[in-house]
């Protein structure tokens, strides 16, 4: 098993990928859409206990929304990394709702990683 330093399963997929020069992962389907200059959203669904085993992640569907230069984003950069993450949320939440009836939405940080310290100065 691999020692991944993340917990983001792209991040995973790609440390994988490359330490065992593959081109795809059996059990994991993959899918990247350009949302404009300086936004990616990645979907990572591993589909099976293969897919688990390989980078360590439960079966589900695992969403990244990368936003390159937030911090220096102009107004309309930041309204429409907004917009996606409202849309992804809403299918998330949408997906789901009629199975249990409760969702939960949790955004956690980490001052240590980038992605989570945009709000750590001054927050």
């Amino acid at each position: 098993m691999i020692n991944f330093n993340t917990d983001m399963a792209d991040e995973r997929r790609d440390i994988f990928k490359k330490a065992n020069k593959l081109e795809e992962i059996p059990g994991i389907e993959t899918e990247s859409i350009d949302e404009g200059d300086n936004i990616k959203t990645n979907r990572v669904k591993i589909i099976d206990k293969q897919g688990e085993e390989a980078i360590g992640k439960p079966i589900g569907t695992y969403i990244t929304i990368d936003i390159k230069d937030l911090k220096i984003a102009e107004e309309q950069e930041i309204q429409k990394a907004s917009e996606i993450v409202t849309k992804e949320l809403k299918e998330l939440i949408n997906k789901h709702i009629d199975k249990e009836g409760d969702v939960l939405v949790v955004g956690l940080g980490n001052i240590y990683v980038t992605p989570d310290s945009l709000r750590a100065k001054g927050s």
